[in-house]
Protein backbone atom coordinates (compact mmCIF):
# COMPACT_ATOMS: atom_id res chain seq x y z
CA UNK A 1 0.00 0.00 0.00
CA UNK A 2 1.71 3.48 -0.87
CA UNK A 3 1.22 6.71 0.64
CA UNK A 4 -1.58 7.73 -0.50
CA UNK A 5 -3.75 4.74 -0.28
CA UNK A 6 -2.50 4.79 4.08
CA UNK A 7 -3.80 7.74 4.23
CA UNK A 8 -7.09 7.17 2.86
CA UNK A 9 -7.17 3.67 4.79
CA UNK A 10 -6.45 5.67 7.67
CA UNK A 11 -9.62 8.77 6.89
CA UNK A 12 -12.13 5.93 6.55
CA UNK A 13 -10.80 3.80 9.84
CA UNK A 14 -11.35 6.64 12.00
CA UNK A 15 -15.03 8.02 10.40
CA UNK A 16 -15.61 4.56 10.73
CA UNK A 17 -14.31 3.76 14.48
CA UNK A 18 -15.92 7.44 15.64
CA UNK A 19 -19.44 6.32 14.46
CA UNK A 20 -19.21 3.11 15.73
CA UNK A 21 -17.76 4.41 19.02
CA UNK A 22 -20.98 7.65 19.33
CA UNK A 23 -23.38 4.71 18.03
CA UNK A 24 -22.47 2.25 21.36
CA UNK A 25 -22.13 5.64 23.17
CA UNK A 26 -25.50 6.47 22.34
CA UNK A 27 -26.85 3.11 22.63
CA UNK A 28 -26.21 2.67 26.24
CA UNK A 29 -26.58 6.10 27.27
CA UNK A 30 -30.50 5.72 26.27
CA UNK A 31 -30.58 2.87 28.16
CA UNK A 32 -33.64 0.94 28.54
CA UNK A 33 -36.02 3.85 28.03
CA UNK A 34 -34.85 3.29 23.93
CA UNK A 35 -36.18 6.53 22.98
CA UNK A 36 -35.42 7.56 19.27
CA UNK A 37 -35.86 4.32 18.67
CA UNK A 38 -38.68 3.49 15.51
CA UNK A 39 -42.11 2.48 16.63
CA UNK A 40 -41.81 -1.05 14.48
CA UNK A 41 -38.44 -2.37 16.32
CA UNK A 42 -39.22 -1.14 20.04
CA UNK A 43 -40.42 -4.75 21.03
CA UNK A 44 -37.52 -6.08 19.11
CA UNK A 45 -35.22 -3.96 21.39
CA UNK A 46 -36.66 -4.51 24.24
CA UNK A 47 -35.85 -8.46 24.23
CA UNK A 48 -32.30 -7.70 23.15
CA UNK A 49 -31.99 -4.69 25.88
CA UNK A 50 -33.72 -7.42 28.26
CA UNK A 51 -31.26 -10.02 27.52
CA UNK A 52 -28.09 -7.80 27.89
CA UNK A 53 -27.64 -8.38 24.28
CA UNK A 54 -28.09 -5.06 23.46
CA UNK A 55 -25.31 -3.37 26.14
CA UNK A 56 -23.30 -6.16 24.66
CA UNK A 57 -23.54 -4.98 21.11
CA UNK A 58 -22.85 -1.31 21.75
CA UNK A 59 -20.15 -2.05 24.21
CA UNK A 60 -18.56 -3.85 21.80
CA UNK A 61 -19.31 -1.07 19.20
CA UNK A 62 -17.61 1.39 21.78
CA UNK A 63 -14.20 -0.60 21.76
CA UNK A 64 -14.06 -1.73 18.39
CA UNK A 65 -14.29 2.16 17.54
CA UNK A 66 -11.49 3.47 20.18
CA UNK A 67 -9.68 0.90 18.45
CA UNK A 68 -9.80 1.63 14.97
CA UNK A 69 -9.76 5.52 15.88
CA UNK A 70 -6.90 5.08 18.12
CA UNK A 71 -4.78 2.75 15.50
CA UNK A 72 -4.24 -0.03 18.01
CA UNK A 73 -4.88 -3.52 16.22
CA UNK A 74 -7.03 -1.91 13.13
CA UNK A 75 -7.70 -5.63 11.65
CA UNK A 76 -9.05 -6.98 15.03
CA UNK A 77 -11.35 -4.30 15.46
CA UNK A 78 -12.73 -4.17 11.77
CA UNK A 79 -13.21 -8.09 12.54
CA UNK A 80 -15.48 -7.32 15.92
CA UNK A 81 -17.56 -5.12 13.70
CA UNK A 82 -18.26 -7.34 10.73
CA UNK A 83 -21.27 -9.20 12.23
CA UNK A 84 -22.56 -6.10 14.06
CA UNK A 85 -22.83 -4.61 10.37
CA UNK A 86 -24.82 -7.63 8.97
CA UNK A 87 -27.01 -7.86 11.84
CA UNK A 88 -27.72 -4.10 10.88
CA UNK A 89 -28.45 -4.76 7.53
CA UNK A 90 -30.72 -7.87 8.34
CA UNK A 91 -32.82 -5.86 11.13
CA UNK A 92 -33.14 -2.67 9.11
CA UNK A 93 -34.10 -4.44 6.03
CA UNK A 94 -37.19 -6.49 7.87
CA UNK A 95 -38.20 -3.66 10.46
CA UNK A 96 -37.23 -0.71 9.27
CA UNK A 97 -35.96 -0.47 5.52
CA UNK A 98 -35.86 3.77 5.64
CA UNK A 99 -32.89 2.94 8.10
CA UNK A 100 -31.44 0.26 5.43
CA UNK A 101 -28.56 2.76 4.01
CA UNK A 102 -27.07 3.49 7.35
CA UNK A 103 -26.16 -0.30 7.42
CA UNK A 104 -24.70 0.05 3.61
CA UNK A 105 -22.50 2.74 4.47
CA UNK A 106 -21.37 1.17 7.97
CA UNK A 107 -21.04 -2.51 5.82
CA UNK A 108 -19.17 -0.68 3.12
CA UNK A 109 -16.35 1.15 5.27
CA UNK A 110 -15.67 -2.41 7.33
CA UNK A 111 -15.65 -3.85 3.56
CA UNK A 112 -13.25 -1.11 2.94
CA UNK A 113 -10.95 -2.21 5.77
CA UNK A 114 -11.19 -5.48 4.95
CA UNK A 115 -9.64 -4.96 1.48
CA UNK A 116 -6.91 -3.20 3.02
CA UNK A 117 -5.99 -5.53 5.81
CA UNK A 118 -6.15 -8.22 3.50
CA UNK A 119 -2.83 -9.76 3.91
CA UNK A 120 -3.04 -9.88 7.35
CA UNK A 121 -6.21 -11.99 7.12
CA UNK A 122 -4.97 -14.68 4.35
CA UNK A 123 -3.74 -17.13 7.21
CA UNK A 124 -7.27 -17.36 8.00
CA UNK A 125 -8.38 -18.78 4.77
CA UNK A 126 -5.84 -21.12 3.94
CA UNK A 127 -6.19 -24.86 3.93
CA UNK A 128 -3.49 -26.69 5.49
Amino acid sequence: MNFRHRRFVMVVRILFGAFMVFSGIGGLKSGASLEGIPVEMLPTMKVLWATGIFQMIKVTEVVAGLMLVTGLYPALAAIFLAPICIGVIIVNSRMTPDFLFMGFVISAFNIFLGYAYWDKYKKLFERK
